[in-house]
């Protein structure tokens, strides 16, 4: 039997349906489990890597199966039984070198999600993309869905954008074969259980006293947990092929404007001064070198300082009115996540 749009279908029926989710061990995918765990899933299965460590799981009784996206046969043993997925998994990095693992766990990976869940009967999937495959905007006019300016992020040569692009062209293709899809796009996200950490690592650094300047740019911050339930909507009433941003509609801010206001809320000095474009993008060069020479990934890089000083402006409007997803203001998040890096040992 399909997943239909009847009012309160999924509702009625989501108890006597398996749930898969990759990518427990992220940010997104750790809370994302411990939501659906909280609203009532009990039926939950997480694939993950052997090598990969979930804390955001260690107090929940849910089925483990070990896995990995690249490996086919793994994703159909995780697929038998299953009813819906969230396809969350993905290889976040910005460093050139690591283009081919990003192409191979984002693009191939992908593919292979769609393929074992058509194989597998699934009734639908919500995959995670990006809003940065959308492109730049401005503060005046944020990106919606219907925003076609890749060209402006392509240019910045991140592995990370570049394969989730792809990896979304590669998903749609798979609404001919039949396959019950809504894409979700987030944007910069804020919470707890950011174990890397990822984004959590700006606030990370401001908390400590390690980010004395800001760069020029600015961003769209949007809670982790409205994502988690913008993503629990779309499962339950969003449109076959649709994308939804999920975003905050007051999230839209400078960077200086963001590390000013986790430093309040920390209670530190802000940073206090704009760092040049210039300073910036010859420190990411030099980190190019020095990580390729002694083999290791760089947090600043070519590609992590340019985008600093680019416009990551987004609107929900349409989530809003057809998800509902929440607009928790993003203070709340940055307390959250200050609270969880205090208690795991961050700060």
């Amino acid at each position: 039997m399909r997943l239909t749009y009847r009012k309160n279908f999924y509702r009625f029926e989501r108890n006597k349906m398996k749930i898969l989710l990759t990518g427990a061990s992220g940010l997104l995918g750790g809370n994302l489990v411990r939501h659906l765990w909280f609203q009532g899933e009990r039926d939950l299965r997480v694939l993950l890597r052997k090598s990969s460590r979930a804390l955001a799981l260690m107090d929940l009784d849910v089925e483990v199966v070990y896995g990995d996206l690249r490996d086919s046969a793994s994703l159909d043993r995780a697929m038998e039984g299953v009813s819906l997925v969230y396809h969350c998994a993905a290889l976040v990095s910005q460093w050139k070198p690591n283009y081919k693992k990003c192409y191979e766990t984002n693009v191939q990976g992908t593919i292979n999600v769609m393929t074992s869940a058509i194989k597998a009967g699934v009734k639908r999937v919500v995959y995670v993309s990006t809003v940065d495959t959308l492109g730049l905007s401005s503060l005046s006019n944020p990106a919606d869905e219907n925003w076609q300016e890749h060209e402006s992020m392509a240019r910045y040569g991140s592995p990370y954008t570049d394969t989730k692009y792809e990896a979304e062209k590669q998903a749609k293709q798979f609404l001919a074969k039949g396959l019950d899809l809504v894409i979700v796009k987030p944007t910069y996200m804020i919470g707890e259980w950011d174990i890397k950490p990822t984004s959590g690592q700006m606030i990370v650094q401001i908390c400590k006293g390690r980010a004395p300047g800001y760069p020029g740019g600015g961003n769209n911050f949007v809670d982790v947990l409205d994502v988690c339930e913008g993503m629990r909507l779309a499962m339950e009433k969003g449109k076959r092929g649709e994308d939804y941003i999920l975003a905050n509609e007051s999230g839209n801010m400078t960077y200086q404007e963001f590390f000013t206001l986790v430093a309040k809320i920390a209670g530190v000095k802000p940073p206090v001064f704009k760092i040049p474009y210039s300073f910036a993008v010859l420190s990411g060069y030099i980190f190019d070198v020095l990580g390729r020479v002694f083999k290791f990934e760089p947090d600043i890089n070519s590609v992590t300082a340019r985008m600093g000083y680019a416009d990551h402006y987004f609107t929900a409007k349409k989530a809003i009115a057809e998800l509902g997803i929440p607009q928790t203001p993003i203070e709340n998040a940055i307390k959250r996540a200050i609270a969880w890096f205090t208690r795991y040992g961050y700060l």
